[in-house]
């Protein structure tokens, strides 16, 4: 019986082995529960980015408004600052529209995974 049960394992290791197999067929359906309780658990997982976040749009976002109302105060008293509006936006457009963009749109996007397919 010791070389049988050496080839084929023991009981308790055969069991183990169906317990692995009924808890591996269980992880393949995810029910909209289990999604639902990931999701929680990716945003919680998410929070502290929301501070870096925040710090990337303040850094791009107070000089892009700062230099603009610098621009809008000098055109009210007369000067002709055009050029210096369209340098601004040019320095500062895209790395603004891309630091709100991943602010506020963070979990706009949904993601695909090999569950929805």
């Amino acid at each position: 019986m010791g070389l049988f049960s050496k080839i084929f394992g023991t009981d308790s290791a055969i069991n183990k082995g169906l317990d692995l197999i009924a808890n591996t067929g269980d992880a393949l359906v995810f029910t909209d529960e289990e999604k639902a309780h990931q999701q929680v658990a990716l945003l919680k997982a998410y929070e502290p980015f929301k501070l870096i976040q925040r710090f990337i749009v303040m850094v791009f976002c107070l000089p892009y408004v700062g230099l603009h109302t610098v621009v809008i105060i000098g055109c009210i008293f007369g000067a002709d600052w055009g050029a210096i509006s369209t340098m601004i936006n040019e320095a500062f457009g895209y790395p603004v529209l891309a630091a709100v963009a991943l602010y506020l749109g963070g979990g706009a996007i949904p993601k695909r995974s090999i569950h929805n397919r």
